[in-house]
């Protein structure tokens, strides 16, 4: 078989190209997924948590403030997700959180804890919606930088857009310092 330089130079740009590809979108890459490791005071069955999260719903009905339905939803989405098929559950629990009290930072952070590893685009997804949504007043300001700061890490560690990171963390020192 024949190699002539031109040959080699456009193996060398295939080889190149494709290690480039595999680096730009190594999140994406199928990963084997690893079991679920649950601390031992966790170990619940599934209906002692159902059992939580319909006691913590119903705490949230019974809510007088918008800050105690914030928090009795977001107890409830911390024990849905404990489930092994709790995460929809858990997600518009923590959704619904977010809602009911703007001000309150602890869905933001139950949310990202949730999605990160798994769905970091939906995660992404979810944090903008929260601030196009989200009054940047005086009292919410403290909700807009925990918003801000899970978006700048997600944007670091699992989509890998540094660029886009930076810019948030230069935005959110100016309005929040």
């Amino acid at each position: 078989m024949d190699f002539s330089w031109q040959k080699i130079l456009v193996l060398a740009t295939a080889v190149v190209f494709a290690g480039y590809l595999l680096w730009k979108y190594r999140p994406r890459l199928p990963l084997p997924s690893l079991p679920k490791v649950r601390r031992s005071a966790e170990n619940l069955s599934p209906e002692a948590i159902k059992g939580q999260v319909r006691e913590r719903r119903e705490k949230a009905r019974a809510a007088k403030t918008p800050r105690e339905r914030a928090m009795a939803l977001h107890l409830a989405a911390e024990a849905a997700a404990k489930a092994d098929d709790g995460m929809t559950s858990a997600m518009g629990l923590y959704l619904r959180a977010m809602r009911a009290d703007a001000t309150f930072c602890d869905p933001v952070r139950g949310i990202a804890t949730l999605l990160r590893g798994e769905r970091p685009e939906l995660l992404e997804t979810v944090l903008w919606r929260r601030l196009a949504n989200v009054s940047f007043s005086g009292e919410n300001l403290a909700s807009v930088k925990c918003t801000v700061e899970e978006l700048v890490s997600v944007y670091r560690r699992e989509l890998r857009h540094r660029d886009r990171a930076k810019a948030l963390q230069k935005l959110i020192a100016r309005v929040h310092p």
